[in-house]
C-alpha cells in the first residue's frame, strides 16, 4: 500500500439496493445494508443467546478502581478483548449476499478460561450482532465461485468483510 492510498484510503462504492452488487468489479471495495440470515449461530458464552458476530470484553474484578465500581467504565486498568464471527447471508428482499468473515476466537474456551483463572466476579460486556438484525457491510467483492451454468447460487455474490456493524432499528 502506497503512503498515498494509506492516508486517503479509497472509500467504498455505497450500494443503494443489494441487487447493485452485480455491477460491482471483483475486488471492488463496496458497503451495503440488509437483514442478516444465519448459516450457522454462535453462542454468547455469557447468556446463551444465538449470534452470528460477538464482541467480548472482559475485566477481572481487581482492575477496577474507583468507588465501588462507580468508575469502571473510564478507570479499567485490564481488560481484555476478542471477537468471533461466523461467516453468513445479509438479505434484501429476494437477493441474498454471502459475507465471509474473519472467524477470531473461540469464545466459548476462552471465556471458561477467564472465569477459571479470575472467578465468578468476572465482569463482561457483549455485543452481539443475531440472526435478523439490520447490519451494514464494508468489504471486497470476491469473485464469483466455480459452478454448474445449469445451477444457480443461492447468493447474488461473495464480500469478504472488512468491517460490519449493527444498525439501529428503524423508530416505530
Amino acid at each position: 500500500m502506497s503512503l498515498w492510498q494509506h492516508l486517503w484510503p479509497p472509500r467504498p462504492r455505497r450500494l443503494e439496493r443489494l441487487s447493485d452488487i452485480l455491477g460491482a468489479g471483483r475486488d471492488e471495495l463496496v458497503t451495503f445494508a440488509g437483514s442478516v440470515e444465519p448459516l450457522e449461530a454462535i453462542h454468547d458464552p455469557v447468556s446463551g443467546e444465538l449470534a452470528v458476530a460477538i464482541d467480548y470484553r472482559a475485566a477481572p474484578p481487581h482492575s477496577v478502581v474507583g468507588v465501588a465500581g462507580a468508575l469502571s467504565v473510564i478507570s479499567r486498568t485490564f481488560h481484555v478483548a476478542r471477537q468471533q464471527a461466523v461467516d453468513f447471508l445479509v438479505a434484501e428482499g429476494p437477493h441474498r449476499v454471502l459475507v465471509c468473515v474473519d472467524h477470531g476466537t473461540d469464545l466459548d474456551a476462552f471465556h471458561r478460561d477467564l472465569l477459571t483463572r479470575h472467578g465468578v466476579g468476572l465482569r463482561t460486556e457483549r455485543a452481539l450482532v443475531r440472526p435478523g438484525d439490520r447490519v451494514c457491510v464494508i468489504g471486497r467483492r470476491l469473485g464469483a465461485r466455480p459452478t454448474s451454468p445449469l445451477r444457480d447460487e443461492p447468493y447474488l455474490a461473495v464480500v469478504r468483510a472488512q468491517r460490519f456493524w449493527p444498525l439501529e432499528p428503524p423508530p416505530a
